[in-house]
């Protein structure tokens, strides 16, 4: 039996809006932190790229995001209260 082809699965566009406020708060927190993408990521012990796509709205894992707030001393809530 032939394996099926995987599906890419495809989100609302509104989920990739919050996305975007989500990324730029982060930005924001770490510029305001006075952290660079890199001093922010070496401290996280992250690759920058990490990073990079992390504020970019490409990619990020729950972990990444709690690890986040965590260092910049951000409530989670934030993030979404404007959402």
């Amino acid at each position: 039996m032939k394996p099926q082809p995987m599906i890419k699965k495809t989100y609302p566009q509104e989920y990739y809006m919050k996305l975007d406020n989500i990324a730029a708060l982060i930005k924001e927190y770490r510029i305001n932190s006075g952290y660079t993408q890199m001093e922010l990521a070496e401290h996280l012990n992250l690759h920058r790229n990490t990073l990079s796509r992390a504020e970019g709205a490409k990619n990020m894992t729950v972990l990444t995001l709690i690890e986040l707030c965590e260092t910049l001393e951000v409530d989670m809530s934030d993030l979404f209260y404007e959402i």
